[in-house]
């Protein structure tokens, strides 16, 4: 014969189930290191990535400015071709740059508050390590 459950049981049952269940929480992620984050420039400018070991090789009317990219194990060069003050996010470390251009534009490289750290005049055979950490910003003309 059947025993017949009351229909208070059953809710008293379910409540049980229901509060352990909750009891235990949602799955709590994995905690993680933050990713690295790949260099940027505004307005944008064309880049490519170049194996570690190879140099800055700039085509004429670009100042060409490298720096490590640790979301690719690359360095990545940025193509500065159009007359423009450019701002850096998340460049860090040393880079190189080249200055390309015609015209004798000379390029220049400024601080957090605008002051100038350094110029670079057309050079096509030379390509100089540069501290990225406190530039701001990149005038390209």
């Amino acid at each position: 014969m059947r025993t017949k459950r009351s229909l208070l049981g059953a809710i008293g049952t379910m409540t049980l189930v229901l509060g352990s269940v909750c009891a235990s929480g949602p799955a709590q992620a994995a905690t993680s290191t933050p990713s690295a984050v790949a260099p940027t420039i505004s307005p944008a400018a064309p880049s490519q990535l170049v194996p570690a070991g190879d140099h800055v090789t700039c085509d004429t009317g670009n100042f060409c400015a490298g720096v490590w990219d640790p979301t690719a194990d690359q360095w990545r060069v940025f193509f500065l071709y159009d007359c423009d003050r450019y701002y850096l996010s998340n460049w860090h470390g040393t880079g190189e740059v080249m200055n390309s251009q015609t015209d004798n534009a000379q390029a220049t490289l400024h601080g957090q508050n605008g002051d100038v750290l350094r110029t670079f005049p057309v050079d096509t055979t030379d390509a100089p390590d540069v501290d990225w950490e406190p530039v701001w910003s990149i005038r390209n003309c």
